[in-house]
């Protein structure tokens, strides 16, 4: 009996110390996104529907053959950030060796983590080089990103270029990319 009466007791204490500690539901009665920085909503630099663009470079390694030389890269990308954890990017490359021009377009999804967000990838584009076929290239995305409190960006990422037509044409693109989120 004894225990059933104490346990009786711990049970009121618990319930009647959730209604004395719990608060009202609170509401704000301004325009929407006046929350944000006032205990509400944290939106990133830019806020979202913002856009960045970021310069890349790096090295263009072959899947088969000879390796180009000198193995390099320069890019340049554009970025819609649809939320903090989605955009959608247009990207430009040029491999000066072959003389190879590269432009590619799709979505990449970051960890909402900071300062560091890691991201993947799916771009699909084309091959364009100065002799030959222009060539469809399926190009999956790994990167990490360094998103600072203001608008500047740093990141490094490897492309896979996955040439559909001729597959020893193959790239994988590793670099680093430095940018301005707006």
């Amino acid at each position: 009996m004894r225990n059933a009466v104490r346990s009786l007791v711990v049970c009121l204490v618990v319930l009647g110390a959730n209604d004395a500690l719990a608060q009202d539901r609170g509401t704000t009665q301004g325009p929407e996104g006046s929350e944000v920085g006032k205990g509400g909503y944290v939106s990133g630099p830019g806020g979202l529907g913002g856009f960045s663009l970021t310069a890349d470079g790096g090295g263009a390694i072959r899947i088969k053959g000879d390796q180009y030389s000198p193995p390099l890269f320069a890019g340049l990308t554009a970025s819609f950030w649809n939320a903090d954890f989605y955009r959608i990017d247009l990207s430009g490359f040029y491999i000066p060796d072959p003389k190879i021009w590269g432009a590619l377009l799709g979505p990449s999804f970051h960890t909402t983590t900071w300062p560091i967000a890691f991201s993947f990838g799916f771009q699909a584009g084309l091959h364009i080089p100065n002799e030959g076929s222009v060539n469809f290239i399926l190009s999956p995305r790994v990167g990490m990103d360094w998103i600072t409190e203001s608008h500047f960006q740093l990141g490094v990422f490897a492309n896979w270029d996955l040439n559909l037509a001729d597959y020893d044409q193959s790239i994988v693109r590793v670099g680093l990319s430095i940018g301005w989120r707006f």
